[in-house]
């Protein structure tokens, strides 16, 4: 068994909108992306340091660059920085060569800024290509978690990951797939509570993914009690919290001794 809840966090100011619009042009409009730069993140920082909960922060590149104050705050408070890509590219969409680039210039500029490498990816826009996890293997990555295809944790050696792991997502477990339906916050954390009930008893293993954006994610201040009160429902069910490098780790560990028991046979 599993036994590990994940709370994971995508750093998301404008970065989704000017990947597409020029930046002067967002100007008045979409401002729940600013929302993040002026208190949204500051406030989860707040809420996990209150709740003493650590927690997994995905960060694109081009967000850490506006924000080097928060990542170092977020290495202080003892919360993981992995790696969200550079500027919200569409990774399906790119060359390997371009690709290459791109993932190597996101890993470097957060290992600039945090003065470590990165050892986990996660897809800024939910795509990834066939190439994407031998190129994140080739720079030393343990782990990406920006796949819907199973309840539970597995090895990445089919794509090219031979040392990584993969630390699947859910839809159900993502605050903006239910803030962005504008339904009510009771009913929100009623669809969360079920589903993060369901999937700890397959495996004990769940992944709850929030975003710092105003209206779409928990930054409001209504909103944020919301994490504990998952991270509590996951503790009576006999999980525990845990930063993604150490389920990673344990995933790879388990899965290599099974292998080496499993040739002894």
């Amino acid at each position: 068994m599993t036994g590990a809840l994940l709370i994971t966090v995508n750093v998301h100011g404008i970065g989704p909108e000017a990947a597409n619009i020029p930046e002067a042009e967002l100007f008045g409009r979409d401002a729940h992306g600013r929302y993040t730069y002026r208190v949204g993140l500051a406030r989860v920082l707040d809420a996990l340091r209150n709740y003493n909960l650590p927690a997994t922060f995905f960060w694109p590149a081009a967000e850490a660059e506006r924000l080097p104050w928060l990542v170092e705050r977020c290495l202080q408070e003892g919360h993981e920085l992995a790696c969200h890509g550079r500027a919200f590219e569409d990774h399906a969409k790119l060359e390997r060569d371009e690709e290459s680039s791109v993932i190597g210039e996101a890993h470097e500029t957060l290992q600039r800024l945090s003065g470590a490498a990165p050892r986990g990816f996660r897809s800024p826009t939910g795509t990834l290509s066939e190439n994407t996890i031998s190129i994140l293997q080739g720079l030393g990555y343990l782990y990406d978690s920006s796949f819907l295809d199973d309840d539970c944790p597995y090895a990445l050696g089919q794509y090219g990951g031979h040392q990584m792991v993969e630390l699947p997502i859910s839809e159900g477990l993502t605050d903006a797939t239910h803030f962005r339906r504008r339904v009510t916050q009771d009913r929100a954390e009623e669809l969360m509570c079920e589903e993060l009930s369901a999937l700890l008893a397959v495996d004990g293993y769940a992944c709850l993914t929030f975003h710092p954006r105003a209206d779409i994610g928990v930054g409001r201040l209504a909103r944020l009690p919301l994490i504990e009160r998952l991270a509590k429902l996951a503790v009576d069910h006999g999980v525990s919290p845990k930063l993604c490098s150490q389920l990673a780790q344990h995933v790879r560990a388990t899965s290599a001794a099974n292998a080496i028991e499993y040739v002894g046979e």
